[in-house]
């Protein structure tokens, strides 16, 4: 019998217009949820150590609450035209922009004005974190509300997470490495060229991010969908095992803080010789670093859908990634870094960064369902406080990442010197003993723990089919399969 084909709901144009503001948004983070935004506040804000750890925690807190309020006022609330997410996409573009370059710029380094300058950059962080959350939470949260068709949502989400990662990987790994040189180059001080990039990326990107305001929304959310207190909103947010159990994954993840080591690893262990010849210096390494070990995760984007088919659901990709990663990992370390050494090391973990490009995209596939889920068995549609806590912990786990960083560089010892004509063995004895394994090994480490969580996901392709069916069914008012506590609750009323 010939397979009947499924119905499409979304447009090409529409399609390439969410891609498109999409890029715009991250090359707006790719300044601030990279490593660089710690580099940033250690050796051009020159804010000391152990005060740059304490405000990425702190940060960090400030998310976790602030983004589950919001998701859940944005479940509870609803525009007259019936639209609930589309119209933020409208409204936070401009001050997403506005706030991002106010973030970066440094009015002053002397030590007397410390307290002043910290307490300018919380005020301005905790003011771009809350217009930004609100985008965040409606862009993604929109992905779940484009089409009925799951599948169809699949292949939308895969285009999205693929576009948009490459620009925010190009632009975080290329971004600093420019910077540098321009600086450089030009004589002039990395803070000044940082606010130039900030004027561009950030207020600039921020205005393309308008183009996300073109999805539209094709699955309504009717009175009774919504949730009608913050309370209630948190009871079904912990009613969604799919979601915290990804949620906990990522929270393990957080501790491979080595990632953000990476640029102080090759500015003070490794020859300025090394390559360049003086132009690119340690943020320049450590775009080639990241060009080679995270740009080959392209071909995992493109590859999701297939890795899914053969592995049989995206929570088994996730477990694929994080088995290779620790793998690779392992390898590289006994390796070293010693001359060319450190090519091959980069060579094997660039190599098993492969399936890692998957892991977003099947990350936010998996919160997708777990909203069907719940709308399946509940009644309630949940994209505000789910993708809320999504965002809320993708940034709750780079501030625990930075803030373990930064932690560390205090504990090792680390001062960090503004010019200097060699840097290598200005550093304590134990910063040299342990920025290698610390790079190389954390991340290993946090794959493993990532792993267990996802161990305890079972949310099967013939369950997925019956919730799918089911409300599609509910939708038309027709007859549902029997197997929902809701369906079963309103009936028997």
């Amino acid at each position: 019998m010939a397979e009947v084909e499924e119905k499409k709901y979304i447009p090409k144009n529409e399609v390439s217009s969410f891609i498109f503001g999409l890029c715009g948004q991250n090359m707006v983070y790719s300044l601030i949820g990279a490593s660089f935004f710690t580099y940033f506040m250690t050796d051009i804000a020159m804010f000391p150590a152990a005060i740059v750890s304490v405000l990425l925690i702190a940060m960090k807190v400030w998310d976790g609450v602030n983004d589950p309020i919001v998701g859940s006022f944005i479940d509870r609330h609803t525009f007259k035209n019936g639209e609930k997410l589309r119209p933020f996409l409208k409204y936070t573009p401009l001050p997403v922009g506005i706030f991002t370059v106010l973030l970066f710029l440094v009015f002053s380094t002397a030590e007397d004005l410390l307290w002043l300058r910290v307490a300018y950059f919380v005020i301005v962080y905790i003011c771009w974190d809350l217009v930004y959350t609100v985008q965040d939470v409606a862009v993604w949260g929109i992905t779940a509300m484009v089409s009925p068709n799951s599948n169809e949502r699949d292949k939308f989400v895969q285009w999205a997470r693929t576009i948009g990662s490459c620009v925010y990987g190009a632009l975080s790994v290329g971004i600093p490495m420019v910077l540098e040189m321009i600086a450089n180059a030009k004589g002039v001080s990395m803070a000044f060229v940082t606010a130039v990039f900030a004027i561009i990326f950030g207020l600039g990107g921020a205005m393309i991010s308008y183009r996300c305001s073109k999805a539209q929304e094709r699955i309504r959310v009717n009175k009774a969908e919504q949730q009608a207190s913050l309370a209630e909103s948190f009871s079904l947010l912990f009613k969604n095992k799919m979601m915290l159990l990804v949620t906990l994954a990522n929270l393990c993840g957080a501790l491979g803080f080595g990632a953000n080591l990476v640029t102080y690893f090759f500015k003070y262990e490794i020859p300025a010789d090394f390559i360049g010849g003086g132009l690119i210096g340690a943020l320049g390494l450590t775009t080639i670093y990241f060009a080679m070990t995270a740009l080959p995760g392209f071909i995992g984007m493109v590859l999701a859908d297939k890795m899914k088919k053969w592995l049989g659901s995206y929570v088994n990709v996730l477990i694929l990634i994080q088995i290779v990663n620790i793998i690779v990992r392992v390898i590289a370390y006994f390796v070293g870094y010693e001359g060319k050494k450190l090519w091959i090391a980069m060579i094997l973990i660039g190599i098993g960064s492969i399936p890692s490009g998957a892991l977003s995209i099947a990350q936010t596939s998996i919160f997708c369902d777990s909203i069907d889920y719940m709308e399946w068995k509940t009644g309630k549609r949940t994209e505000g406080i789910t993708f809320s806590m999504q965002t809320s912990f993708t940034k709750i786990s780079s501030g625990i990442t930075a803030g373990l960083a930064t932690m560390a560089l205090s504990i090792l010892g680390y001062k960090a010197i503004d010019d200097a004509a060699v840097y290598v063995g200005t550093q304590t004895a134990a910063f040299d003993k342990w920025m290698w394994p610390l790079v190389i090994l954390t991340p290993a480490i946090a794959s493993v723990l990532f792993i267990i969580p996802l161990l305890f996901i079972n949310y099967t392709k013939e369950q997925r089919a019956i919730v799918e069916s089911d409300l599609k069914a509910r939708r038309l008012g027709e007859k549902e399969s029997g197997f929902s506590p809701y369906a079963s609750e309103v009936d028997s009323h």
